[in-house]
């Protein structure tokens, strides 16, 4: 058992295995926070392999974290799927959409595959389906991003650098399963 956070050292879970959230989120749900992010344990510099699929974690404390599995495994058996562990999975975010009541995760694709990945669920440890493989809002790369979720009204809205230049604003549809408008745009042509 951990009584403090102590950062630059290995961080193990409740098993005695070291975490694998590289990249990644807490959510807050009923007492419980809950760390997912890329499963690097495969990751070498040797092989194709970037990410091993997004696990999650769960702790009351934010000091011990259990293991939950994988909140989405790798597909494996399919090199032209976004969820192939050689393709370059970054940064999962989850909003959960009072429209729908549904878990919305949006993963993005790094390099040449520049897209976001965008999966839903019922719950928040899955089992996840596959809503859209491959969303460039304005036909554009996608780059390092965040979500933000307006507690008052539901809304939300993606912050993302497009083809690493502008920063723009998008409020999502109803559903959060796509951008709807544009609504800020920043830093145009900086790179």
């Amino acid at each position: 058992m951990y009584t403090s956070i102590r950062p630059g050292q290995v961080w193990l879970d409740t098993a005695g295995k070291r975490i694998q959230a590289h990249g990644g989120s807490i959510l807050y749900e009923n007492g419980v926070y809950y760390w997912y992010g890329e499963n690097k344990e495969h990751t070498d510099g040797a092989s194709d392999v970037w990410t091993w699929g997004i696990k999650v974690y769960s702790s009351r404390d934010l000091c011990n974290w259990q293991d939950e599995g994988y909140l989405v495994e790798p597909d494996v058996d399919d090199p032209a799927s976004p969820l192939h562990p050689s393709k370059r999975v970054d940064r999962p975010h989850i909003l959960r959409c009072p429209q729908t009541g549904r878990y919305v995760l949006w993963l993005k694709l790094s390099g040449k595959d520049a897209c976001f990945v965008i999966l839903s669920s019922e719950r928040l440890l899955g089992p996840y389906q596959m809503e859209n493989p491959c969303l460039r809002p304005e036909g554009g790369e996608a780059g390092d991003f965040d979500m933000v979720q307006d507690s008052a009204s539901g809304k939300a809205y993606l912050y993302v650098s497009i083809n690493h230049s502008d920063v723009v604003g998008y409020a999502l549809t109803a559903d959060y399963l796509n951008v709807q408008e544009e609504v800020s745009r920043q830093y145009g042509g900086l790179h």
